[in-house]
């Protein structure tokens, strides 16, 4: 059968209506991003961590970190920090012959369109309305978690691209009535996960559950495609994990942090719904003083109303289910990882995985709201609450702006009351530490008790941190001075025994 012109017509312009969508997304967030930060990425010793391994990359030393604690070697295996962003960075640097500190604020905005892309397609796949796609895309980028991340030199712009690339293929198997090929594709991108962040194990059993709750195909087929999904994961990283057993005895290159407290993951929870609210209420007490019983009250009798009309079946659909079987695998994956972690408070860079799967079960009451002209409370409800998300987004990059223009440093929130600590060399306090220090020969190095990477990085020197109960005699045997950079008011052992005879050790003490 030959099909009229007008086919091909209207599939052209659906084409560019779904092209204009995104473009006004990807245009809107980009523009608050830039509106905020003007452009520039703040770091975090995570951060310095990456562009070190980066510069190791590009010296010819792959998946290497360097060597802060001891003289000999230089260098270490990379092991506690995956080694897949830094490549990426080391790559971006080089291919653009770019300055290693540039690549961040080239890099970034790139990720980032990534994500939004993936976001728009994901629900253009669960509304088949560029519209929405386009309202739900904008209000990811304006979470003040994406808005964190993404100002920030983090493997978590790359790694959240990928898990959320895996979902979207996850959807395509179903809508492609199950191929293979797709969830194939979905266990691609979480094995290429893994190698961003150890957390990406997480989405593999997720996966797995997916499958077999998704699929209306026979058991055997289900448990062939989960098989196969789990084999083409674990042979991708294996590598990675197989490397690490041999060089740490653990997969993830430590113990990430030692014991940690067992109640812990009561107050993690509790935290949880903090951060949630928070990020809808822009941090702002007063709002949500007034907005937070009657926002809770109206989705109360809402949902209570949706049970009476429908009973259960408004929840079967998989548009809602299905991201809220990915939103609490990885929060339940994050609370038992958490018990390891001593002394590591929860904050939204931790959460900026799950926010956009909260916002896809939410997708099918936006598409809902829009669908018709007639005003009901639970329109009235997602419309204040998109109202809110904007307000959030606007407020964040407000408030980071006029802390880059008076204090020199963004300020992005770890949560209500903490604050992401900046220490690029451009911020008050990195330029601090380099007027302190003063010109440093080659010939010299830094003996610290501060964070060695952080200070080769302001000063270019060779800055290393002793053990606590170590002596001087091998930093005097092997260099003939340098500076002793002691962050408190006490000595540590090695710096008192570096003083002891007549040297050419100076001390610098800053408390």
């Amino acid at each position: 059968m030959k099909f009229p012109d007008v086919s091909c017509s209207t599939i052209h312009r659906h084409i560019l209506a779904v092209s204009a969508y995104y473009l006004i997304a990807l245009l809107a967030v980009l523009f608050l991003m830039y509106f905020a930060t003007d452009g520039r990425v703040a770091y975090t010793m995570d951060s310095l961590t990456y562009r070190d391994a980066a510069l190791n990359f590009m010296s010819g030393n792959p998946m290497q970190s360097t060597n802060v604690v001891t003289l000999f070697p230089e260098r270490q295996p990379l092991i506690v920090w995956p080694p897949a962003y830094p490549a990426i960075w080391a790559s971006a640097a080089y291919l653009g012959n770019a300055d290693i500190d540039a690549v961040p604020s080239i890099l970034n905005p790139i990720l980032l369109g990534m994500t939004l892309l993936i976001v728009f397609w994901i629900c253009l796949m669960i509304t088949r309305k560029p519209f929405i796609a386009c309202v739900v895309a904008i209000m990811s980028g304006f979470v003040p978690s994406t808005m964190t991340v993404y100002g920030h030199a983090w493997s978590e712009t790359l790694f959240i691209p990928l898990i959320l690339l895996s979902y979207a293929a996850l959807l395509r198997y179903r809508i492609s009535r199950e191929k293979f090929i797709w969830i194939a594709v979905a266990a691609i991108f979480i094995g290429l996960a893994n190698w961003v962040r150890y957390a990406g194990v997480a989405f593999l059993p997720i996966l797995v559950f997916s499958i077999f709750v998704l699929s209306g195909a026979a058991f055997g087929k289900r448990i062939m495609h989960a098989t196969g999904a789990v084999l083409l994961s674990t042979a991708l990283v294996f590598p990675l994990w197989f490397r690490n057993w041999q060089l740490s005895g653990n997969i993830s290159g430590s113990n990430r942090g030692g014991s940690g407290n067992p109640d812990q993951w009561v107050n993690d929870v509790v935290t949880i719904a903090d951060l949630f609210e928070h990020s809808l209420f822009a941090f702002d007490y007063a709002i949500r003083s007034n907005l937070e019983i009657p926002i809770l009250l109206t989705i109360v009798f809402a949902t209570i109303g949706a049970f009476r009309r429908h009973g259960t079946q408004w929840l079967r659909p998989v548009e809602i289910w299905l991201p809220i079987v990915w939103l609490t695998g990885y929060l339940l994956f994050l609370l038992y990882a958490r018990v390891a972690q001593k002394g590591v408070p929860m904050d939204l860079r931790m959460l900026a995985v799950a926010f956009p799967f909260a916002l896809f079960a939410l997708t099918p009451a936006v598409d809902a709201a829009f669908a018709n002209r007639s005003l009901n409370i639970r329109k009235i409800l997602i419309i204040l609450m998109l109202g809110l998300l904007i307000n959030s987004g606007r407020s964040e990059a407000d408030r980071v702006r006029e802390n880059y223009a008076s204090a020199g440093v963004p300020g992005w929130r770890s949560d209500y009351a903490l604050l992401f600590r900046d220490m690029r060399n451009t911020s008050p306090i990195g330029r601090a530490i380099q007027e302190a220090i003063g010109p440093i020969s080659p010939s010299e190095l830094i003996l610290t008790n501060d964070r060695a990477l952080y200070i080769r990085y302001l000063t270019g020197a060779k800055a290393y941190s002793p053990h606590y109960g170590s002596d001087c005699s091998g930093w005097e045997d092997n260099f003939g001075k340098g500076l002793l950079l002691i962050r408190s008011r006490m000595l540590p052992p090695w710096a008192i025994d570096c003083l002891k005879n007549p040297t050419q050790w100076r001390l610098l003490q800053a408390n």
